[in-house]
């Protein structure tokens, strides 16, 4: 694996959107106390983790505390509380106030309800909705809550944010943070296939027909290191029984969930090194395909998603491409595959 140079153009462009996030984050989060963050992606996408570990580097280098961190089957409302105090809750981004992912929603409302004097952040998302009910449900999350701050990752969020959420919900746009990532590796040797095709399989898919001359697959499960797992485990349950040790156990806890996120997205380069060009109806596999400057051609999802965050925030990357339909996406990919600078 060689570590990625991007053009000058696109290292300017990655280096201006690290700074407007991190001005942002900034703006909201004091560095002068700890942080509750939630709930880690104890998934396989990909795109979870690098938001994950995006959000964990810019915590470090600016020296907070996390003071309270679950996914969710260890998350305990109680336990945030005492760990807390006063002290900001960030929630990590994604679609995290639709029914579509209920989940995250749920962990909100019970935060929101515990925690009236904590300022709560919700990180770049996209405001996705199923329907009207959903709408107006997403638009009762925080309850009364009078300190949420909602950041979107793109316009058409913010303007369905400001819309829907009560008007003392400070609605801010910024770009995903997974913008404030290095540049990615790049596996050195030739890849496999020409085109590679990562196709959405859950709720979010258009539901696409690919031809049977590309390698196709979505993010596979994979076996994380079995030490950072049981070490995550055990430093949740001793936090539980024995509150006094909560902030070494916590420690022990953010760790290995860094570690396990690292080792995802290790996975999720090895995964794009099997073809010259990405085609995807993902939003993450795009931005990780421009941090190692690897053409993708990106697609339409169900919900528009994804061509509102290339409207705003990716572009502008000599290696990133739009397509309206999988034969325009194909065309594009496999001239891309075929022309002599192509790797």
């Amino acid at each position: 694996m060689t570590r990625t140079t991007l053009s000058a153009t696109d290292a300017a462009l990655l280096a201006t959107q690290a700074s407007e996030v991190s001005s942002c984050l900034d703006t909201y989060i004091a560095s002068d106390r700890p942080v509750a963050l939630l709930k880690f992606p104890l998934d396989d996408n990909v795109g979870n983790h690098m938001m994950w570990l995006s959000i964990c580097d810019y915590l470090k280098s600016r020296g907070i505390r996390i003071a309270y961190t679950a996914h969710e089957w260890d998350f305990n409302v109680h336990d945030l509380v005492k760990a807390i105090g006063n002290g900001p809750i960030l929630f990590l981004g994604g679609v995290t106030v639709s029914r579509l992912w209920p989940d995250h929603a749920k962990v909100k409302r019970a935060v929101a309800d515990a925690c009236p004097g904590n300022r709560l952040i919700s990180l770049p998302s996209t405001m996705l909705f199923v329907d009207d009910d959903d709408r107006r449900e997403a638009g009762t999350i925080f309850g009364d809550h009078r300190d949420v701050v909602m950041m979107a990752r793109d316009p058409v969020s913010a303007a369905s944010a400001r819309e829907i959420f009560p008007d003392h919900t400070e609605v801010v746009t910024v770009h995903d943070s997974t913008f404030l990532l290095s540049p990615q590796p790049r596996a050195a040797s030739s890849s496999a296939h020409d085109v590679i095709w990562l196709a959405r399989a859950d709720k979010e898919s258009a539901g696409y027909t690919v031809p049977d001359d590309v390698k196709v697959f979505d993010w596979t499960p994979w076996d994380r290191n079995p030490v950072y797992v049981k070490a995550g485990r055990i430093g949740s349950k001793l936090g539980r029984s024995a509150p006094m040790l909560l902030p070494m156990t916590t420690a022990v806890v953010s760790a290995s969930y860094r570690a396990i996120s690292q080792q995802l997205i290790s996975h999720g380069n090895d995964v794009l090194d099997q073809g010259k060009v990405l085609v995807s109806d993902r939003m993450h596999p795009h931005i990780l395909a421009a941090l190692r400057s690897q053409h993708c051609v990106l697609l339409p999802d169900q919900f528009g998603k994804n061509r509102a965050v290339w409207e705003y925030s990716t572009r502008g990357y000599s290696t990133i491409h739009w397509a309206d339909e999988p034969a325009q996406a194909l065309e594009i990919a496999r001239a891309l595959a075929a022309a002599p600078e192509a790797v």
